[in-house]
């Protein structure tokens, strides 16, 4: 077949973007027209839908959607309503009629991920506040204006209608918030607080995790061609123990892992963290079934225009950790 609609990837064709390599391998469309299918969602690799920028892999499966073949129906409406993981135990911390405030435990993702039958805050709020289907830009995402790692547990702001959801994204947007996590990491940090300041783009090898960037690098063959976003976050210790160190960490951008990221590239992974880490402590005891990054506060105004501070206690489980550190001196 010429134009195939599905196409299995061999180690020659992987390594680069799927908007480029398809409009090499299918000529019939530009690179900006095939964005424009992406876009769309008329591009699938594994059955999910593409991204313009992403890498693709060896054994990678892109199959190529009619235009009037319609995409994929969103993971929620997949769902039966029997299949909708039970998350009924999360805590709202505060109510309003345009805002709800949770405490989002560990193990719970932020939307649901076609990959993942794992619980998410987005069934929760299906199933609790049924309208919140029609607030936000993404179908899959309901009100939801930033998000937290499935293993982050910690305070969440949702929106209620469109005209929160734009009030508060902007402010995320415009670094308007503040927003602080407490982090258990490996050794002893030293400086005892700091600013990081490096850039981060996604890994080419592993387009599910995050690089820090040095384009510096490029003309030795390193890090080129991986795009880079700013990526600024200060710390500060707020106790030491004999083989960690308790971290205030306050991101000032939002990049994905960024905190994780940072701090493994300052030469402190997150405890407990099974994505970012050196194999020098992946044997580490005692051992933590979480990652040790909780989102500890966030300031923010509310669309009514009140400042406010949210928080969320630290969950038992780390309070737990902390204690058996604390007596192993």
């Amino acid at each position: 077949m010429a134009n195939p609609k599905k196409i299995k990837i061999n180690s020659s064709q992987s390594s680069q973007r799927i908007d480029k390599f398809l409009a090499s391998f299918r000529g019939e469309k530009s690179r900006a027209g095939w964005q424009k299918m992406i876009k769309g969602g008329n591009v699938l690799i594994n059955n999910k839908k593409a991204e313009a920028d992403y890498i693709l892999k060896e054994n990678d499966e892109v199959e190529i959607l009619s235009v009037s073949q319609p995409p994929p129906a969103p993971p929620y409406l997949r769902r039966g309503e029997s299949e909708i993981p039970n998350v009924l135990d999360i805590k709202i911390i505060y109510e309003d009629d345009d805002v709800i405030v949770i405490n989002k435990p560990a193990g719970v993702l932020a939307q649901v991920a076609v990959s993942s039958q794992s619980p998410a805050v987005s069934d929760f709020l299906v199933k609790h506040f049924p309208e919140i289907k029609k607030v936000g830009e993404d179908e899959q995402r309901f009100g939801i204006v930033h998000r937290l790692d499935k293993d982050t547990s910690g305070v969440m702001i949702v929106a209620k209608n469109n005209q929160s959801f734009e009030f508060l994204k902007n402010q995320f947007k415009n670094r308007q918030t503040e927003k602080t996590y407490l982090a258990l990491v490996y050794g002893k940090v030293n400086p005892k607080e700091g600013i990081i300041n490096l850039k981060i783009g996604r890994s080419k090898k592993n387009p599910q995790m995050q690089i820090v960037i040095n384009n510096r690098k490029s003309a030795q063959g390193g890090k080129e061609n991986i795009k880079s976003r700013e990526a600024v976050t200060f710390y500060k210790t707020i106790k030491e123990y004999e083989n960690y160190t308790l971290l205030e960490v306050r991101p000032k951008t939002g990049r994905m892992h960024q905190i994780r990221v940072h701090l493994k590239a300052l030469g402190f992974p997150v405890v407990g963290d099974k994505k970012y880490f050196y194999r020098k402590y992946r044997d580490s005891k005692p051992q933590l079934d979480r990652q040790f990054l909780h989102a500890q506060s966030l300031e923010i105004t509310l669309p009514n225009n009140m400042r406010t501070n949210f928080k969320s206690e630290l969950p038992e489980n780390l309070n737990d950790f902390l204690n058996k550190i604390n007596s192993a001196k």
